[in-house]
Formats: structure tokens, C-alpha cells, sequence
């Protein structure tokens, strides 16, 4: 009787073994992307952020305001649709979508135009930083600068204010700033001061510089005379 065979084939199955192990290949990562429509703000990455943070297989994101897209790198086995559902949790205006090119876009081609004849000027329309306000500002007029960006909802409502206030007065200078996103030279020239969006600087027709974050329609009304 051959003593070696049990051994043999105790090593042979181990050999097939091995060789199964080493050749199912580890479970590797993946990259997806989701749109998100009903984003209006810069703080509604924010307002996703903890809801995502507890979606198991949510390894890492980044998150682009200007098209509202998330590039999440998950585990291989987590479903688009568990990510979907965090992201819908984080609020009833938010609709996730798996993929990109779908998410909301607010672009300035919304705004309506101002009336004609006002006084109305885009200082910069591509983020770059700019002159001192107080060299812009135009002097005997409340000057308004509207710092906004397409993405964002309430600057857009703040727009329409604007629109409501200079139909009427001669004394009121419109001029917008696209800030286009915090990364901008002109978001990085204005600092901690722009702490969110809308950020409006106001200079009454003597100078006096007044600041309001944003929406507040009552300040702005206030320091512009507006009696409502």
C-alpha cells in the first residue's frame, strides 16, 4: 500500500485551492456619478453630506455646484439606488439621479433682463477679481453690488428684487458680480467676507457702505429707501 497517496492528494487539493484563491480577484472599487436636481444653494452639499456619510460602501466624493453632480467612489457591491435614497432623505426638493448631465443648472440666461434705461452694469462676469467698490461705486446714487452666481437660487430671487426696485428709481445703480464658485479670484479677493450667497454691498448716494448676506429683502429694502 502506497502511504504517500493520501498525502498526495491532501497537497494536490490544496494546490486547487490556492490556486481558486488567488485567482478570485478582490473586490475593487467604483467610480459614479449622480446628478441632483433641486440644488439651489452652496450649503446644499452641506445638507447631503451626513446622510451620505452613512451609507455603508460610501468611500469618498467630490461634489461640482455648477452642474450639482456628485463623483462618488463606492464599493463594488454598493447599489446606485442606496445612494439615491440617502441623498433623497436629505431633503424632499432633492431628486438624485444615477449619471451625469441632469442635475440643476441655473444659468443667467434665467434672469430677466433689467427694464431699459436703467442703471445696469456686469462689473465681471467670469469671477476675476476687480477694482475697489468704493472706485466703482457711482457718487450722488445708491450703488448696489450684487454678488451672485448662476447656480444660485436665492441670488436669482435677490436679482428679482433688484429688478423691482430700479424699475422705479432713478437713484439706484445696479452692478453684478459673478462670483461663479468660491474658488474664484474674485471669491478669494473678497475672503472671510463672503460667507455665503447673496452677498450685496450697498453705498448710499454719501458713501456709507452697508453689507447684508443673504436673503434678506428687509435690509435691502431698508437701505435703499424702499417703503413697502
Amino acid at each position: 500500500m502506497n502511504k504517500l497517496g493520501p498525502l498526495i492528494r491532501l497537497s494536490s487539493c490544496l494546490a486547487v485551492l490556492g490556486v481558486l484563491f488567488v485567482a478570485r480577484p478582490a473586490a475593487a472599487d467604483r467610480v459614479q456619478v449622480f446628478s441632483v436636481q433641486g440644488i439651489d444653494c452652496a450649503q446644499c452639499e452641506a445638507e447631503i453630506r451626513p446622510y451620505l456619510k452613512k451609507v455603508k460602501g460610501v468611500k469618498k466624493w467630490t461634489f461640482d455646484l455648477t452642474k450639482s453632480e456628485f463623483t462618488i467612489t463606492l464599493a463594488d457591491n454598493t447599489p446606485d439606488s442606496t445612494v439615491v435614497a440617502a441623498i433623497q432623505r436629505a431633503g424632499s426638493k432633492f431628486r438624485a439621479l444615477p449619471g451625469g448631465g441632469y442635475g440643476t443648472k441655473l444659468g443667467a440666461s434665467q434672469h430677466e433682463p433689467y427694464p431699459e434705461g436703467t442703471d445696469f452694469a456686469v462689473v465681471t462676469d467670469n469671477g476675476e477679481a476687480v477694482r475697489p467698490l468704493e472706485e466703482l461705486r457711482v457718487p450722488g446714487k445708491y450703488t448696489v453690488f450684487d454678488y451672485f452666481a448662476d447656480w444660485c437660487g436665492p441670488c436669482a430671487k435677490i436679482d428679482k428684487q433688484l429688478r423691482g426696485i430700479v424699475a422705479t428709481r432713478k437713484d439706484v445703480a445696479i452692478r453684478k458680480l459673478n462670483v461663479v464658485s468660491f474658488n474664484s479670484a474674485l471669491a478669494k479677493q473678497l475672503g472671510r467676507k463672503l460667507r455665503g450667497l447673496p452677498y450685496v454691498v450697498v453705498f448710499s448716494p454719501d458713501g456709507k457702505r452697508t453689507e447684508i448676506i443673504g436673503e434678506n429683502y428687509k435690509q435691502l429694502n431698508a437701505v435703499l429707501g424702499v417703503r413697502k
